[in-house]
């Protein structure tokens, strides 16, 4: 996702957002199919937890021991970091087009509190998919499609988020290039980022 975002040249700058259908549309599927098929290649091994407010909701209905919560937490920081530092590795800092990483922030026109409701409503929407195709027991007999059931989640909240404030619906997903793009570029990356911790 954030690659696609990076590689695009109507991206906007870094802090911006787009309001190009064609560039929403394109972000918001690079991501939420990246997500299914992480789920899909990872869910056997680890249970697919790839984003901590997931498996911290996963912890909080039980679904999850604390102390594999915190694991999965430490290791999806660490992944976080590692992915946007491959970014690096693959786009110069000139063939970035989002000048940040893919790093989210509120954009011009939005404000904080637009985007903190939207990212509690796309968070919602992704816990109670997560809930209901992945761990529910009524659902067992539909379980090997969850991971494109999240997916799909993924996607539609990218598709009103990106405008607002590129998308996280995961922390980690938004402290990784935040980090990385503050070492790189400087700037304000972490300005907003209480909003996708809250």
């Amino acid at each position: 996702g954030c690659g696609t975002a990076m590689g695009l040249d109507n991206t906007p700058g870094a802090g911006d957002t787009s309001m190009n259908a064609g560039w929403v549309l394109l972000v918001a599927l690079a991501f939420g199919l990246s997500i299914s098929s992480l789920a899909y290649a990872t869910g056997h091994h680890s249970g697919g937890h790839i984003n901590c407010a997931v498996t911290f909701g996963l912890v909080l209905a039980g679904e999850c021991g604390v102390a594999q919560g915190a694991a999965n937490f430490v290791a999806q920081m660490l992944g976080a970091i590692l992915g946007a530092t491959v970014l690096c590795a693959i786009y110069p800092e000139d063939k970035d087009h989002t000048h940040g990483l893919g790093a989210n922030g509120v954009g011009e026109g939005w404000n904080w509190y637009n985007a903190l409701v939207g990212e509690i409503v796309g968070t919602f929407l992704l816990m109670g998919v997560v809930l209901q195709t992945a761990v529910e027991k009524k659902s067992s007999g539909n379980r090997s499609q969850a991971a494109l059931a999240i997916g799909f989640a993924v996607f539609m909240a990218h598709c009103v988020l990106i405008p607002i404030d590129g998308c996280s619906i995961n922390p980690t997903r938004s402290f990784g290039p935040a980090l990385v793009a503050q070492i790189r570029y400087g700037g304000t990356p972490f300005k907003d980022m209480w909003i996708f911790w809250l």
